[in-house]
């Protein structure tokens, strides 16, 4: 799959164009890997791949993704979001906040790893779409949340969640039911996580 967008050339980007010794027109296109959807049930699937490989283009395209923005009462607790209390405290402890404290705090007070925690169990349901996964936060959250994810997702039988990430290391956190490489453009189903990671991380895992 082809994407081309077109802008107005300038004096700008032709001194870019003239440092890098290229021809440029206002057009560019970037060739997105061909991927097919998933026809069997699944619980996690995963898009992997670097910076600007179509992992964002490829959850919007085939997945439907809409970035929409998680609203939050300024003067509500983040427990306090939640159909019931018993949702708010099972989702939040599953991604990571478990101290009460902090689940009756006001969303804008806390740290940008909570924000990005709770913000996550929000979203936590059927379908559920999260591009990015796991930037936002250091790599020992990145294992805690992925690990803790992961057992609730299937626990629950919560069905068709995609996660797209440039950080290949959370695969075998994950163990995700399928796995599709952007930078290879290769697809592999996880019977065995820890040997499709090999595959698509291309390391040795001990």
């Amino acid at each position: 799959m082809k994407l081309s967008i077109s802008i107005q050339p300038d004096e700008f980007t032709e001194k870019v164009a003239q440092a890098f010794d290229l021809e440029f027109d206002g057009t560019i296109t970037t060739e997105i890997p061909e991927f097919l959807q998933p026809t069997e049930p699944y619980n996690i699937g995963m898009i992997v791949g670097a910076s600007g490989s179509g992992k964002s283009q490829i959850l919007s395209h085939h997945f439907g993704l809409v970035h929409k923005q998680t609203t939050w009462v300024r003067d509500k607790a983040v427990v306090s979001h939640f159909e019931t209390p018993d949702e708010a405290i099972e989702k939040l402890f599953a991604c990571g906040l478990a101290s009460v404290p902090t689940l009756c705090k006001p969303f804008h007070v806390l740290s940008n790893g909570e924000k990005y925690r709770a913000t996550v169990a929000r979203k936590l349901q059927d379908g559920m779409m999260l591009d990015e996964f796991t930037s936002e936060v250091n790599r020992e959250t990145a294992k805690s949340l992925s690990v803790a994810l992961s057992k609730y997702i299937r626990r629950k039988g919560i069905k068709n969640v995609v996660l797209c990430s440039c950080h290949k290391d959370i695969i075998e956190w994950i163990e995700p039911d399928w796995v599709f490489d952007c930078d290879s453009g290769e697809r592999f189903v996880n019977d065995d996580p820890r040997d499709s990671l090999k595959k698509v991380a291309r390391i040795e895992i001990l």
